[in-house]
């Protein structure tokens, strides 16, 4: 059997196309796991017989359990893979330039090369020319190098990323529009200003950006539900909202405005209280 190998490809990637590759795949890997968390949401609310226009099958308490602890599974092992995928996040947006140590001096070769000053520049479209004026043994190069043509003005992109997330725990009561979730811990902020009490992240740059949150409470709550508030008011597509669970997570691309102020908030009907370790985070990162 023979050994895997690496494709072709022409031109070679450039370090930067590689990292930019990459932070592209972990976006598809994001939002393919929020549609199996919102299949996991919908299978819940099937069985409590939630869903608007479907009737559920009559499910008892034992079947709701027996679901619930199908859908925690899932979760569990969706919260292992948000993990890697964060850890390979900040990998990527963190690598930076490698550049090996200078080589020796190479020995004098037998004829010596000089630059002619007087560079020539030619119109777009034509040759490249280089011509010897000097002798065999001694070069001299002149160059005649055509200008490139005017190109339009793109956009300025400028790097905005931002990751931070709760490690101490907090108590979450009941509250109108949901209780801001306090992230105290920043693992790295570019671009982004901070409220005192570190529960309001504002944008600095208009953009495209990648959004990712999780909470996690110590049990499962009923009635639940978490959401991005972006200037005090929720997105609907980031609502996260299952029947019960002790996980929220979602992950999709947005289009923030500068000066926006960003928000994770969660929403009770009874008092709940995040975990200590990673009892939520937020992840926020500039595509274009």
């Amino acid at each position: 059997m023979s050994l895997p190998q690496f494709p072709t490809i022409t031109p070679p990637l450039s370090r930067e196309d590689a990292i930019n590759q990459i932070i592209s795949s972990i976006a598809m890997e994001e939002l393919g796991l929020s549609h199996i968390i919102n299949a996991e949401g919908e299978k819940l609310q099937y069985v409590l017989g939630t869903i608007p226009g479907v009737t559920g099958p009559g499910a008892t308490i034992e079947d709701v359990l027996k679901v619930n602890e199908s859908v925690r599974a899932v979760l569990q092992n969706a919260t292992e893979s948000q993990t890697l995928l964060r850890s390979k996040l900040q990998q990527a947006l963190t690598s930076g330039v490698l550049t090996g140590p200078t080589g020796p001096t190479g020995p004098q070769g037998p004829a010596t090369i000089t630059l002619n000053p007087d560079t020539v520049t030619r119109e777009p479209g034509e040759d490249v020319l280089v011509e010897n004026t000097g002798d065999p043994e001694n070069f001299e190069l002149k160059f005649s190098i055509p200008r490139g043509a005017t190109g339009a003005t793109g956009p300025a992109t400028t790097a905005v990323s931002l990751s931070v997330l709760n490690n101490v725990g907090a108590t979450i009561s009941p509250a109108t529009g949901g209780t801001p979730i306090p992230l105290l811990v920043s693992t790295y902020n570019i671009g982004f200003t901070v409220n005192e009490g570190a529960t309001a992240f504002t944008v600095g740059n208009t953009g495209y950006y990648l959004v990712s949150y999780s909470i996690r409470t110590t049990a499962p709550v009923t009635g639940a539900s978490s959401a991005i508030f972006l200037n005090g008011t929720a997105v609907p597509t980031t609502r996260v909202t299952p029947a019960i669970s002790d996980t929220f997570y979602h992950t999709s691309i947005m289009d923030l405005r500068a000066e926006s102020p960003l928000e994770l908030r969660l929403s009770v009907t009874e008092q709940a209280t995040l975990q200590s370790g990673v009892g939520a985070t937020l992840d926020v990162v500039r595509l274009s």
